[in-house]
């Protein structure tokens, strides 16, 4: 009952339901290590998520029977290769008690395979034909995966048993996530130059050079906006890259729309 207590929160509630406990036990002179172990965790919880004067092993020790539910269902949920959903069941093992080690070692280990799974999915998602803004939406979700998984292998790197093992993956972690960072600057020129192209290609499908004399300054003013996006994305291509290539065949297509455009109309003098 006090766990159930201590799981949602109503630390007051579980410490008191252990003080009978305790209490009954003193009476009967019966001595339970566990028992007075959670008793001082309940009444540590008390006092907040602030330092605690309890060993690390004893606080890391009752964190795991508290959040034992969540703990188990992550794992499993890892096993079964859905490292979302267990990154979800660490979280809420870290909203009972955000100092747990063992909660935020898995945590961080659920993040980093979420992160490979998106990575993964990007890659399928990057064909000649696929939308770039798909690839470009995946990448930043493994990205925001990673960002979140470098906090909690940071505070696994405090329980001494985890240490070796959360070092390694903190380090795997950071190497992903400056890889990541590199590749979807590359995702994300693409997306623009992609949308440029869709722009390009409205214009020739609506037919921009047989457009009414009303309209023709309208149509002018679009490509002029429209090539100067092409020229400052021009500017941060790296040369050879795919989306240099397609820019470059852009330029050229509105250049040439904009030299087929008759020339503005102007009003005789009187």
């Amino acid at each position: 009952m006090a766990r159930h207590r201590l799981r949602q929160g109503h630390r007051l509630a579980a410490a008191e339901l252990l003080d009978r406990c305790v209490r009954a036990l003193a009476r009967d002179g019966v001595d339970d290590p566990d028992l007075a172990e959670r008793w001082a965790y309940a009444h540590d919880r008390c006092t907040g998520d602030r330092g605690t004067s309890l060993p690390p092993d004893v606080v890391q020790r009752n964190i795991v029977w508290v959040t034992r539910e969540d703990l188990e269902q992550g794992r499993r949920e890892l096993a079964a290769d859905r490292p979302f959903a267990a990154a979800r069941c660490f979280a809420a093992a870290d909203a009972i008690d955000p100092r747990g080690t063992h909660s935020a070692f898995l945590h961080a280990t659920a993040l980093h395979r979420a992160a490979v799974r998106a990575v993964r999915r990007a890659t399928v998602a990057e064909t000649p034909d696929g939308p770039a803004a798909d690839v470009l939406s995946h990448l930043e979700r493994a990205e925001r995966c990673l960002h979140r998984a470098v906090p909690t292998a940071r505070r696994a790197l405090t329980d001494s048993a985890l240490g070796l093992a959360a070092e390694e993956l903190l380090a795997s972690i950071q190497e992903q996530l400056g890889a990541l960072r590199h590749r979807r600057a590359n995702a994300a020129r693409m997306a623009a130059a992609c949308a440029c192209l869709v722009d390009y290609q409205a214009f020739v499908a609506g037919s921009a050079l047989t457009v009414s004399r009303a309209d023709q300054d309208n149509v002018r003013s679009s490509l002029a906006g429209l090539a100067g996006r092409i020229t400052r994305l021009r500017g941060g291509a790296p040369a050879g890259s795919a989306e240099a290539r397609l820019l470059a065949t852009l330029a050229d297509g509105v250049a040439d729309l904009q030299s087929r455009l008759p020339m503005p109309h102007r009003a005789g003098r009187r």
